[in-house]
C-alpha cells in the first residue's frame, strides 16, 4: 500500500464529507428561518388586512367583530414587541371606550411588513375610504 498517496486522499475525502455536512446544516437552518419568516409575514398581512377593513366602522355591529378578534390574537403571537404593546393598548381602549384608533398599529404593521418584504418605507400616513349605504 502506498501511504504517500492514501493519506492525502483520505484527508481530501474527510474535508469533502465535512464540507457537505456543514453545508447541509446551514441550508437546513436557512430554510427553517425562511419558513418562519414567511409564516409570520403571511399572518401579519392577514391581520393588517382585517384590521384595515374593520377600521373606521361601527365595532358594535356583529359583522365586524371578526375583523378585530383574530388579528389582535395573531399580532400578539407573531408581532414585534412594540406591535404586541400596541395590540394590548388597543384591547384596553376597546374595553373601556368602545372606540379606538387603529392608526398606530396599522402604521407599525405596514412599516414592518414593507421592511420584511424589502419594499421602501411608506412616507405618507394611511388614509381610508369608507362609503356609507
Amino acid at each position: 500500500m502506498n501511504l504517500q498517496l492514501l493519506i492525502p486522499l483520505l484527508i481530501t475525502s474527510l474535508i469533502t464529507i465535512f464540507g457537505w455536512y456543514v453545508l447541509h446544516k446551514l441550508t437546513k437552518k436557512r430554510e427553517q428561518e425562511n419558513k418562519k419568516k414567511n409564516l409570520r409575514v403571511e399572518y401579519l398581512i392577514d391581520a393588517w388586512s382585517k384590521l384595515e377593513y374593520g377600521s373606521n366602522r361601527d365595532i358594535d355591529k356583529e359583522e365586524f367583530v371578526e375583523y378585530f378578534e383574530k388579528p389582535i390574537a395573531m399580532i400578539q403571537l407573531f408581532g414585534t414587541l412594540n406591535q404586541i404593546d400596541l395590540a394590548q393598548k388597543l384591547v384596553e381602549e376597546i374595553k373601556n371606550n368602545k372606540q379606538v384608533s387603529l392608526d398606530d398599529i396599522l402604521e407599525d404593521l405596514r412599516n414592518d411588513l414593507r421592511s420584511e418584504l424589502n419594499l421602501e418605507k411608506a412616507k405618507s400616513k394611511m388614509k381610508y375610504i369608507r362609503f356609507s349605504k
